[in-house]
């Protein structure tokens, strides 16, 4: 790949980090942890939209346990949204021949 066709492609290349970043903000990721007992959902933002926790979990014998679920669902989420967001950014790198 040419240096010199990217700078003349600046302007599509600009449009389409844009349009690329609008479609980040739409992801959304789900994580579980113990079955689907707990789920977390994260955003292309990095942020955790919701979390839902099976009410037969809940109970204060189990809170330890609970919170390294917690914790498990939203890495899960987190790292899901990452991965999602490389595939994008790959898709789009690969038609200027670039690689991530």
């Amino acid at each position: 790949m040419n240096p010199f066709d990217l700078l003349k492609n600046m302007n599509e290349i600009r449009s389409q980090a844009e349009a690329m970043k609008a479609k980040i903000a739409t992801i959304k990721c789900t994580g579980y942890s113990c079955g689907n007992m707990i789920e977390a959902v994260a955003n292309g933002n990095m942020e955790i939209e919701s979390l839902k926790i099976d009410p037969s979990f809940i109970k204060p014998e189990n809170s330890e346990m609970l919170a390294v679920l917690v914790t498990s669902a939203v890495n899960t989420a987190l790292k899901n949204v990452r991965d999602r967001i490389q595939e994008e950014a790959g898709q789009a790198m690969s038609q200027y021949g670039l690689g991530l």
